[in-house]
């Protein structure tokens, strides 16, 4: 009641009256302020302090921008990265951190998937895909595979969906054998929408040999067959991307084509197949090649017998085009363990290093029973 004017003392005075007591009792009157509560102004009120407290916390939030919500990538090629960028700008007036959810197919990848950005600051996110073997035999039974999303979360903050998807330039990597030997064209110039089967039906018959191994294969016996450490020495990254651009065009590879580079795309567009020869025929072999008196010609007979009849024309085109290349060893050095090694990597889809059975790929190499004319390839 000291405080302020909420009472004022109107009358003030003692009882004399009262005799018994040292004590007089004492009187006062008080005139008060009351507030009463008006409920409208009290919710204005109210409402004006919620608005307020919103307006500090939207100025303090994680506010982060991007600058798109789909990515396409046109002309994607096999074993050529693909790049778009993606921005993500601060645009907040607080530190914001951002993260981007890890894609869920291998054929797509983003560098700085993470990061820390001070207001005003952005960031360029590389958003990459690359085309290997599996993506390539996915994309021959699927064309419309190149299709996902990922997401661009702010912590505290916003979640952007960003689509990407990419048109494929198709290719002969990662094409099964059958459809292989089904297109006479160039790959690079057929329907993109056309499944495999779809192209494989429209065709009136087969190659024997797929055209693209016989023009590496003819390519190196014509202008490489005495390079010295062929199939050892890397080739050229930019030569190899070249020359499956000439095989995927049905254009003829340069004669100035580095050796090393086209030896190279021959042993990955076989590796690109799918399942050429089971590794359990190979075993098979071997446990026959142990009990076998007839080391070479037997061991060829019985690997031959136990093969599928869609990839004995390729697997004998390869091993008479190896044969053809060891009578150049002292030029290009190779040696039939090299060229096991090649063979089961592209062939049988194993390292041989190490490996037991390749003692009959040994001796199904050494054997000339199955050599295919040399003139087909000659320099």
């Amino acid at each position: 009641m000291h405080r302020g004017d909420l009472a004022a003392q109107v009358f003030y005075t003692s009882i004399d009256n009262f005799l018994w007591s040292d004590h007089r009792p004492v009187v006062a009157l008080y005139q008060n302020k009351i507030y009463k509560s008006i409920e409208t102004k009290k919710m204005e009120v109210l409402k004006k302090a919620k608005e307020t407290f919103r307006e500090l916390l939207r100025k303090k939030a994680p506010k982060a921008q991007i600058d798109r919500t789909a990515i396409n990538i046109q002309g994607v090629k096999y074993g050529i990265p693909s790049v778009e960028l993606l921005t993500i700008s601060n645009v907040g007036e607080s530190i914001i951190e951002y993260k981007i959810t890890r894609p869920r197919f291998g054929w797509i990848t983003a560098i700085q998937m993470s990061g820390v950005l001070l207001p005003g600051e952005s960031v360029q996110v590389s958003v990459s895909i690359l085309v290997t073997t599996e993506e390539a035999q996915a994309l021959h039974a699927e064309p419309d595979y190149l299709r996902t999303s990922i997401e661009v979360k702010i912590t505290g903050g916003q979640t952007f969906n960003v689509e990407v998807t990419g048109s494929y330039i198709k290719s002969c990597f990662g094409a099964a054998l059958e459809l292989l030997n089904s297109v006479y064209e160039g790959f690079a110039t057929l329907d993109p929408n056309l499944t495999a089967r779809e192209l494989i039906s429209k065709c009136p018959c087969r190659l024997v040999v797929p055209k693209e191994i016989y023009a590496l294969t003819k390519w190196l016996m014509r202008n490489g067959a005495k390079t010295e450490k062929l199939f050892v020495s890397a080739g050229n990254e930019a030569e190899k991307a070249m020359i499956r651009d000439c095989l995927d065009a049905n254009k003829e590879i340069p004669a100035g084509a580095d050796a090393y580079s086209v030896a190279d795309t021959l042993v990955e567009l076989i590796e690109s197949i799918p399942a050429i020869i089971p590794v359990e025929i190979i075993t098979d072999t071997a446990k026959e090649y142990e009990n076998s008196a007839d080391k070479n010609c037997k061991v060829c007979e019985l690997f031959l017998m136990k093969l599928p009849s869609e990839v004995t024309p390729l697997v004998l085109f390869m091993l008479s085009f190896y044969k053809q290349l060891l009578e150049y060893a002292d030029s290009n050095g190779l040696s039939v363990e090299i060229v096991v090694r090649v063979l089961a990597a592209c062939l049988v889809k194993m390292d041989a290093s190490g490996w037991d059975q390749q003692l009959s790929l040994i001796h199904i190499c050494r054997c000339r029973r199955y050599a295919v004319c040399r003139s087909r390839w000659s320099p």
